[in-house]
């Protein structure tokens, strides 16, 4: 019994490890990938470096501000040959209202079979009610973008974003120099920020 505990444990551990592992190879991959610097840009701490393993996807929440210019870049040193083929979806969460219907009941007195009378429930009609959802829309997709592993963009307000990342799968053969000999690449999303453009008149 006790064999089997230390071999159901090694087990459990095991995946956990290897992944605790890989993330720990991985840590601060962000500050190898190629920095706007020349554009003015400053790296921002909303940054992730992580280990993606092939056909991966990741999502991260970043928030950007009002009136600030950003850059997000994906890069992956470990795995150069990646290249240009790392996709990236910038998503936005939008709330929005629509209406929806249900039923409506009400109680009706009815007599049963003994003669008895009983009430129950029939439908009245149909009640609108006004409820906010959640959508996701798509405001950058560097598929779309001959596959830029780069996008600058200036926001108009503050907002949260979602960026999800992806690593294409080359399919099922190892990475040419995988970590600790697996088929993971150390991926980094690199976010960087300066004061954008103020157009129009100001006093």
């Amino acid at each position: 019994m006790r064999n089997l505990i230390l071999l159901l444990t090694i087990l459990i551990s095991a995946p956990v490890s290897f992944w605790a592992q890989n993330q720990s190879e991985c840590y601060n991959t962000v500050t190898f990938c190629p920095i706007g610097k020349r554009l003015g840009f400053t790296r921002n701490m909303q940054s992730f470096s992580g280990a993606f393993e092939q056909g991966d996807t990741s999502e991260v929440s970043i928030v950007v501000y009002k009136n600030m210019e950003y850059r997000i870049s994906v890069c992956s040193p470990s795995h150069p040959e990646l290249e240009g083929q790392l996709q990236f979806k910038i998503v936005e969460y939008v709330t929005k209202g629509t209406w929806v219907e249900k039923p409506k009941f009400k109680e009706e007195i009815y007599y049963d079979e003994d003669g008895m009378e009983q009430t129950r429930k029939v439908e009245d009609g149909v009640a609108k009610k006004r409820v906010y959802i959640k959508e996701p829309v798509v405001r950058y997709d560097n598929t779309e973008d001959q596959m830029s592993q780069d996008f600058i963009f200036q926001s108009n307000q503050t907002r949260k974003l979602n960026v999800k990342v992806y690593v294409p799968d080359d399919g099922g053969g190892e990475m040419s120099s995988g970590l600790s000999g697996s088929n993971y690449a150390c991926i980094g999303l690199l976010i960087e920020h300066q004061p954008g453009i103020i157009t129009g008149f100001s006093r």
